[in-house]
């Protein structure tokens, strides 16, 4: 215990420095010295003393570290460089990126700062390797996967690749290279091993990752203490008499440690868990007696004193939580259940109310099925993991078939949970609540009974949702549209998904969402596309309407190519024409001709549910689109083009809308115009922004007086 505490007093130093500064050092080291006290070993008390003040220096050199990063300046060059990648390249909403240091070092620029990488297309390249590229660099800082950069390489070209620079680098890429090389564009299940066995979710779709989370499954494919178990283990075996003895084995252990956390891109799981078998392993050689809570405790004190950044790192935090909640739980297993079913059922529930907190400050929610959900993924995780890396070290292929088929399983338990009920902070409090009353034999029949009841009309209602029908939802998907439409007779529409897939899944899911009678793509934009695949053979669609041509993106194409792969009927509404889906009349008002931007060339909807009032719909058509819509009134009005500078301002007050919304995210642009929301306003109309209001919910039942 006291270990234990000395760690979250390290790690607490190491948090308010990064937070706070010095002076947040200062109140931690104060308050856990006033804890400390009453423990009778001065040394011990000294000891934390020490490391506190070694976190909070970690802390406060991390956070310089990065600012200095930030605020280095490039400068603007075109050539050929030298770069070695840091990370593996992956897409993002504008091409491939990834990270890399100047190689040989460049006399201006300090070694360890690292510059982003772009790529038109993917370059099949690997972290690790040396690259001799054309292109262009601007002097941008920012943050990418976590961490800060300064410069922006543009790819023209790849002159030449040679290959990963040293052993520890050639033995994790090799590693990663076996395990993946079976697994690659194999489907879904296969790609979830992949997430198993390496880290790599990369083949998953953002919906069946958000799944995942959704269901409290995410640690699964965040490799950590049972894969480096079996890893070792895997190791060990595979190197027979050579690993004879505790000093050799010991050796040969660390080493295959060093070699994991490479394949797994040093991923803070991996580290955790890493760090934590090193010292079990050095323990056992050197005769130290090292239970796990003490060898978590001095992990978490390596960890944080070497680096601070690790300190505030969300996965680091899931770990060490989820750890000390295995740990706690599996001691206060039910008694009255079987002893395996109540280690594992204790070991669950320990590691979820650990991680609440965290995934509450970071997520705004916690599953809550998540102990059940685990129950079942959990041990099926772990049978696929075995089989599939022996299958995959091998080349067995019915091994890796048994192992893709357990991977199924855990896909099959994460859709089918994704729409169950979420919970936030007043829900697992009273979540916790439930339990400590379970905790008195008195109160056991009434609080099991009523939780047996919410449970099941929570699993049986609409989800989280916090609308009723008929109603439009503007969602808060950042700096793009997506609006949801539902009548009262349940008929759901989507018109536009947002930049972010896996955003828009959440918002789906939440407001209760499972299948949608009509989606529209306005135009082909990304900040209106990319969010579709979240949708887009994700659940069932009754039909998609897709903006006539010429413009193209790849986004619009991947949406399109996604829709004619799912089997989704696909067609261009024909302007002028009038569709009602039940009580939901839909009138396609534009794009009445051929334009120049994609922008103009929005589709344009008018919508109405009954009698109620009438919902414009306007994508981003600009001035010359509005000023072929001519005539146009409408009750409520979603500003086009997040409310650019790019509009006839007589257009906008000439619709007489008395709500006008704003789907806007933080942005360089200065979206919305200060003179836009002011014309809407002088107009009579009340605005609202998602950027400051979140979701806006606009009801679309008549009124009394209809």
């Amino acid at each position: 215990m006291v270990a234990l505490a000395v760690a979250a007093g390290v790690w607490s130093s190491a948090v308010a420095a990064r937070w706070w500064g010095i002076w947040g050092v200062a109140a931690v080291c104060l308050s856990v010295l006033a804890v400390l006290a009453f423990v009778p070993r001065r040394r011990t008390v000294a000891m934390a003393l020490v490391l506190m003040v070694a976190g909070g220096w970690s802390g406060v050199v991390s956070i310089a570290r990065e600012e200095a990063v930030l605020e280095f300046h490039t400068v603007a060059a075109s050539g050929e460089a030298g770069l070695r990648l840091t990370t593996d390249p992956r897409a993002g909403r504008h091409g491939w990126w990834a990270l890399a240091l100047a190689d040989p070092p460049e006399k201006d620029r300090p070694r360890a700062v690292p510059m982003l990488v772009t790529f038109e297309d993917d370059p099949g390249l690997i972290a690790g390797e040396w690259l001799l590229v054309e292109g262009r660099r601007i002097p941008r800082s920012g943050r990418a996967g976590g961490r800060a950069y300064s410069g922006v390489v543009t790819v023209t070209e790849v002159v030449h690749s040679a290959g990963e620079k040293g052993p520890w680098w050639l033995a994790g890429n090799a590693v990663r290279r076996r395990a993946l090389e079976p697994l690659r564009d194999a489907g879904p299940r296969r790609a979830l091993l992949a997430g198993f066995l390496v880290g790599d979710t990369s083949g998953l779709s953002v919906t069946d990752i958000e799944a995942i989370r959704r269901t409290g499954l995410a640690h699964l494919v965040a490799v950590s203490g049972r894969n480096v178990a079996l890893f070792l283990g895997l190791a060990l075996v595979a190197l027979g008499p050579l690993a004879a003895g505790p000093r050799r084995r010991a050796a040969f252990g660390l080493a295959a440690l060093v070699v994991l956390t490479v394949a797994t891109r040093f991923t803070p799981s991996v580290v955790r868990a890493s760090v934590m078998a090193g010292l079990l392993l050095v323990g056992r050689v050197g005769g130290w007696a090292l239970d796990a809570a003490t060898a978590l405790a001095v992990t978490v004190v390596l960890v944080v004193v070497t680096s601070g950044a690790m300190a505030t790192d969300v996965g680091f935090t899931l770990s060490a939580l989820a750890t000390l909640g295995v740990l706690v739980g599996s001691r206060l297993r039910p008694k009255s259940l079987p002893r395996p079913l109540a280690a594992t059922l204790g070991a669950t529930v320990g590691a979820q109310v650990a991680v609440a907190p965290v995934l509450l400050s970071v997520f705004g929610s916690v599953p809550l099925m998540a102990p059940v959900t685990n129950m079942v993924a959990g041990p099926m995780m772990v049978l696929s993991t075995a089989v599939g890396a022996v299958g995959v070290a091998s080349g067995i292929e019915p091994l890796i078939s048994l192992a893709e088929a357990g991977a199924g399983v855990v896909l099959a338990v994460a859709r089918l949970g994704a729409s169950w009920p979420q919970l936030g902070w007043a829900g697992a409090a009273t979540s916790v609540a439930v339990t400590g009353l379970l905790a008195i034999r008195r109160t056991r029949p009434a609080v099991a009974l009523a939780g047996a009841v919410m449970v099941a009309i929570a699993l049986v209602g609409d989800g989280a949702r916090t609308f009723d029908p008929p109603a439009a939802v503007v969602f808060d998907v950042g700096q793009g549209d997506a609006v949801v439409v539902m009548g009262a007779q349940g008929a759901t529409m989507l018109v536009d998904g947002g930049p972010d897939p896996a955003l828009l899944g959440s918002k789906l899911a939440s407001s209760g969402i499972t299948s949608l009678d009509l989606v529209v793509l306005t135009h082909v934009h990304a900040d209106h596309a990319a969010g579709l695949l979240a949708v887009v053979g994700r659940m069932p669609v009754g039909e998609m309407w897709l903006p006539a041509g010429p413009h193209r993106t790849s986004s619009g194409d991947a949406v399109a190519a996604a829709a004619e792969s799912a089997g989704v009927a696909v067609r261009s509404p024909p302007v002028g024409s009038t569709v009602r889906l039940d009580d939901v009349t839909i009138e396609v008002l534009g794009p009445v001709r051929r334009y120049a931007g994609p922008n103009d060339q929005s589709v344009v909807l008018r919508v109405r549910v009954g009698n109620g009032p009438t919902l414009l719909l306007t994508g981003d058509v600009e001035t010359h689109a509005q000023a072929d819509l001519v005539g146009i009134e409408a009750d409520i009005l979603k500003v086009p083009h997040q409310g650019a500078a790019t509009s006839d301002l007589d257009w906008l007050a000439g619709i007489g809308a008395s709500l006008a919304v704003i789907p806007v995210g933080p942005n360089q642009f200065g979206h919305p115009a200060p003179e836009v929301v002011a014309t809407l306003e002088e107009s009579g109309a009340t605005v609202k922004r998602t950027d400051m209001h979140g979701d806006v919910v606009v009801p679309l039942a008549s009124s009394a007086s209809d």
